[in-house]
């Protein structure tokens, strides 16, 4: 439910930043809100807080921001507050950044390795990924060291499991299909 509630108000900020052709300003402040939220504790105990209330809470965003982003967005908190969805901000201005990149063909390909990777082999990655999609990659690096070597690249809900780990894992079931 809270899924369909973010992607509706979401949806009437994008159309409205169709409409207005502003895309890649609507996403920008919106991104600028998200890093705010997400990187000030103050901020996020401010919002979380159960004795503050919705006004109170609509009147800090407002003034945090008023000048900063579009009226539009501030008018999606007025609306949001209004009708009690303050729980739900995040997951609609997460959910208006799926919008604008599924817009603009731009997808996130999660790539994990044993080892850090370079700058030149996560390119390669991205430039491999986007000729064989169509589409712009955003990757997203992170090290997991029990894969003992190799990639794991999640893109588009697919799996791409080209990791020692996973190797081993098959040798290991074949082995044990070929007890008698």
């Amino acid at each position: 439910m809270a899924e369909l509630i973010a992607n509706r108000y979401a949806a009437a900020l994008f159309d409205i930043a169709l409409e207005k052709n502003s895309i890649d300003k609507y996403f920008d402040d919106v991104e600028l809100i998200c890093e705010a939220i997400k990187d000030d504790a103050e901020f996020d105990a401010v919002m979380k807080h159960p004795q503050i209330s919705g006004e109170e809470k609509l009147s800090v965003l407002t003034t945090a921001f008023k000048g900063k982003v579009e009226d539009d967005i501030i008018g999606l908190f007025s609306v949001a507050f209004r009708k009690n969805r303050e729980a739900q901000l995040f997951d609609i201005l997460n959910a208006f950044i799926d919008k604008v990149k599924e817009h603009k063909g731009i997808v996130t390909a999660n790539v994990v390795s044993a080892k850090a990777l370079s700058e030149k082999q996560l390119a390669e990655i991205k430039q491999k990924l986007e000729s064989g999609m169509n589409k712009q990659v955003i990757i997203e690096s992170s090290v997991d060291p029990s894969l003992i070597g190799g990639v794991k690249i999640t893109v588009c809900g697919k799996l791409i499991d080209n990791t020692v780990r996973r190797h081993l894992d098959e040798l290991k079931t074949k082995l044990n299909e070929a007890k008698i």
